[in-house]
This record gives structure tokens, C-alpha cells and sequence, in this order.
């Protein structure tokens, strides 16, 4: 006979293999050409799945405590949860009256193709199905992460995951960079001409590499611990050099050297822009606001920019990246070498025209690349199968009200993570929240001439970054 200490223990122990589960498809999903390919999506897709329904059969045995965590986080889940209705609804088949009040030009566009009886808001029901198993999957880890992160070992431990994950990528990058390996794999042709990883763009890396590096700069300045600074003696200082050198910071610097090393080398203008603007925007806001280590946070941020621009930077070639941001032309000329900053946002203007006929629901999750090509523009010799602008191509796709749901939640896992800096006394949590707010700020910078959230392991990685600001909030007091 079974007691109720038995049943907790066998739970534990169920949890516990759910969270390792849910740890090693975080680190699987870049691994398949950034599971960016339908048969790699599908994996994802069902390996996500199958871990949920593993978890929620033991979470459900504990009803009442699920539905107190799941309350606690209400804000974010539902915001989250209009994006998914969206999708949903997207690839239902509805009255052809229904379609033409929610999207009139969705049903003449039907209609002139000679579409009768039930239609669909999506211009391109298959791309959308495939948008929604993902969305579903996104939703679902988000979910994971609420329900499964409940102290700071398991925040630090998904943190420390993914900078390992980021460390991997970089190493395996810079070795096949190194050889300038050229093969085929899956179909695709890979060339390592730049540090890419198992990606296939180097901008695409570039995104993943920006979060990593933000939590692994948020682990370090949670191992600052909550010490206040003092002055002791020459004596004293040269013996915390030195136990620093030996100490396992040491090491995890060492970790994020490397990481940055493959992030120079990607040669993404603003992937490196993106990274080191979002480094210095929230480390003076967090020294501003910071009411504990704000000199050593200070001296922390300080080292990472002399060290990592100024010494590794001019190392691994740094200038070459800065290169290529000078040489970019505003407008576009006879002569040029690099594409200019109006070329590169070209989709994203003349997809303002799309967002204007689709306003509210969109044209369907995954549809730019077919939806886009009625307005694009004489000047545009290229196939454009993303709008290189994820403000764009989401609201494009989603309409505007998916999009307003996933930028409040975006803000409001920023606020909560600035809010959490700024209130909270434990150093995992003011640490954690640093680099989800870093990670939040580099996404949204590179997002503007970028389609990193079009990515599915940069997508998800990004929603366990959001996740990350919103546990470390809630993280319970030691007291």
C-alpha cells in the first residue's frame, strides 16, 4: 500500500525526468539545420508534444497546485494564448459570410479563385497548419518552463543549459570555419565561409549566439552574490585575483570569450550590433537602478566591453564586421558593396501595403513568402520569401491583433525583468532577469532587419528567455 510520501517522492522523480527531457530538446533543436526544414519541424513538433503529455500526466494528479501556478502567471500565458486562438483560427474552415466580415480581402482573393462553401482566413491553409503546430509547441514550452522552474537551481540549470548549448554551437562553428568546411547535408549545401554552426545563416546564428551570451552574462552577474563592496587592503585584493583565476567564474568567462569569438566571426553587422547595444543599454540601466553589487556590476559590464570589443574584437577581426556597417549605403547607387540599409528593408515598407488589406487576422501563419509576391515592387528583382523584419512578416501573417498580444507580452517580460532587478535581493534572480532583459533587447534590435523569430530554434529559444524574466519575478524569497 502506497503511502502520500511515496506518491510525493514518485512525482518528484517524474518531474525530474521531465525537466531533463525538456533540457535536451532545448539543446537538440538548433542541432537539425536550426530545425528550420518541415521534417525537422515535425520532430520538434512531436518530441515538444510528447514531453508536455508526459508532464501533464503527473501534473494533473496535483490539480490544485497546478491551477495556483498557473494563476500566478496568468498575465503572460494569456497573452500568449490569443497569439495561439489567432493561429487556430486562422486554418479553421468558416462561413464564407464570417470570412468576408473578419477579412474581406481574404474572401475576394478566395472567391476570384473559385473557392466556394467553406473558406479559410489563411491564403495558405498548409504553411498555416504548419505555423500552428509550432506556435502550439512554443506555447507549450513556455507552459513547461512556468510549470516545471520552481526555484533558483532549476532557473540556473535551464539558464546554464542554454549558455552550454551556445558554447557547443561556437566551438563546433569556429572549428568548421577553421577547415572552411563545404558539404551536403539534408539537400542543403552548407558553406562555413563565416562561423554558422549547425545554422545555415550566419544572422541566424548570430540571434541564437545574442541569447545565449545574454544569459551567461545574467549567470555571472548572479554569481556575484549579494556582497556589497568594500576596500580592503593590496594584500586581500591580489588573493581574490587569484582565487578568481581558480574559481569556476574564471571558467564560465572563459565559456562566454569563446561565445563571443563565433559571434565576431559570424560577420553579422547587426547581429554584433544588436548584441553590444542591448549589453550596454541594460548594463547602465541595471547600474543605474541596481541597489546591490552596482560597482561590480559596473566593473563586470566594463570588463566584457574592453575585453570582449577592444581585445578579442581586434583579434578575431572585429574591423571586418565594422567594415561592413560602414560600407552600408542608406540608399542604394551604382556603387556599392554591401546591401544598403533601403534595399535590406524594401519587403518590410511595401509589406505595409499587405498589412493594410489583411489588418486583422493576416493573411495565415507561414503565408508571407506566397501572400507577399502581389506587392512587391517592379525594383525588387529578388524572390523575397520573408520580409527580413519580424514586426513586419508577423503582423503581415498574424494580423494585428496576434501581434499586439505577443508584443505586450514581450514588454511586459521586459518590465517585469527590470522590475525584478531593480526590487529583488537574491542575486540568481536580479542575475537571471539581466539576461532576459538583455536577450528580450537584442532580439527586438535585430528583429528590424531580421527574421530570427521565423526560426524555430531561435523562436523557441526566445521563449525560454521571455520565460526566464517572468520566473526569475516570482522567484519565492529565501526568507
Amino acid at each position: 500500500m502506497s503511502t502520500s510520501a511515496d506518491n510525493a517522492d514518485h512525482s518528484e522523480i517524474a518531474d525530474r525526468r521531465v525537466f531533463v527531457a525538456l533540457l535536451a530538446l532545448l539543446v537538440y533543436a538548433p542541432l537539425p539545420l536550426a530545425s528550420n526544414r518541415t521534417w525537422a519541424i515535425a520532430i520538434l513538433v512531436l518530441g515538444v508534444t510528447l514531453i508536455f503529455c508526459w508532464g501533464m500526466f503527473h501534473w494533473l494528479r496535483q490539480w490544485d497546485w497546478l491551477c495556483k501556478r498557473l494563476a500566478t502567471f496568468a498575465l503572460p500565458i494569456g497573452l500568449f494564448f490569443v497569439f495561439v486562438l489567432i493561429s487556430v483560427l486562422q486554418v479553421l474552415p468558416l462561413p464564407d459570410a464570417l470570412v468576408a466580415s473578419f477579412s474581406p480581402e481574404a474572401y475576394r482573393v478566395q472567391s476570384l479563385a473559385g473557392l466556394q462553401g467553406a473558406m479559410h482566413l489563411s491564403l495558405d491553409v498548409y504553411q498555416s497548419r504548419i505555423m500552428l503546430a509550432l506556435t502550439c509547441s512554443y506555447f507549450m514550452v513556455f507552459m513547461m518552463c512556468i510549470l516545471m522552474v520552481r526555484d533558483s537551481e532549476r532557473i540556473n540549470t535551464l539558464a546554464t543549459t542554454l549558455v552550454w548549448s551556445g558554447l557547443f554551437q561556437a566551438m563546433l562553428g569556429i572549428i568548421l570555419f577553421s577547415f572552411g568546411a563545404h558539404y551536403r547535408i539534408f539537400f542543403n549545401e552548407i558553406l562555413h565561409e563565416n562561423v554558422i554552426g549547425t545554422f545555415v545563416n550566419r544572422n541566424h546564428f548570430a540571434g541564437y549566439m545574442e541569447m545565449t551570451l545574454a544569459l551567461g552574462i545574467g549567470l555571472m552577474i548572479a554569481k556575484l552574490g549579494n556582497h556589497r563592496a568594500s576596500n580592503p587592503g593590496w594584500k586581500l585584493k591580489i588573493v581574490a585575483a587569484l582565487n578568481f583565476m581558480m574559481s569556476s567564474k574564471m571558467r564560465f568567462r572563459l565559456m562566454l570569450v569563446v561565445m563571443v569569438i563565433a559571434l565576431v566571426l559570424t560577420r553579422s553587422r547587426m547581429g554584433n550590433t544588436a548584441f553590444f547595444s542591448a549589453m550596454l543599454v541594460v548594463g547602465i540601466l541595471t547600474v543605474l537602478i541596481s541597489r546591490k553589487n552596482a560597482p561590480a556590476t559596473a566593473a563586470l559590464i566594463l570588463s566584457l566591453v574592453i575585453v570582449d570589443v577592444f581585445v578579442i574584437g581586434t583579434w578575431v577581426g572585429l574591423e571586418k564586421v565594422v567594415s561592413r556597417i560602414h560600407e552600408t549605403q542608406l540608399v542604394a547607387s551604382d556603387v556599392h558593396t554591401e546591401e544598403t540599409i533601403e534595399e535590406r528593408t524594401l519587403p518590410a515598407k511595401y509589406s505595409l501595403n499587405l498589412i493594410r488589406d489583411f489588418p486583422l487576422f493576416g493573411t495565415g501563419g507561414g503565408s508571407y513568402y506566397d501572400a507577399f509576391i502581389r506587392y512587391r515592387s517592379s525594383e525588387m528583382t529578388a524572390f523575397f520569401d520573408h520580409a527580413h523584419n519580424d514586426y513586419a512578416e508577423i503582423t503581415a501573417d498574424m494580423g494585428l491583433i496576434a501581434t499586439a498580444s505577443m508584443l505586450l507580452l514581450s514588454l511586459s517580460c521586459l518590465f517585469v525583468a527590470i522590475k525584478t532587478i531593480y526590487t529583488r535581493r537574491s542575486s540568481m534572480a536580479r542575475g537571471v532577469a539581466f539576461g532576459s532583459a538583455m536577450g528580450i533587447v537584442a532580439i527586438a534590435i535585430h528583429s528590424w532587419v531580421d527574421f530570427n523569430l521565423q526560426i524555430p530554434a531561435n523562436a523557441l529559444t526566445f521563449v525560454v528567455v521571455i520565460s526566464l524574466s517572468w520566473l526569475a519575478y516570482k522567484l519565492p524569497s529565501r526568507a
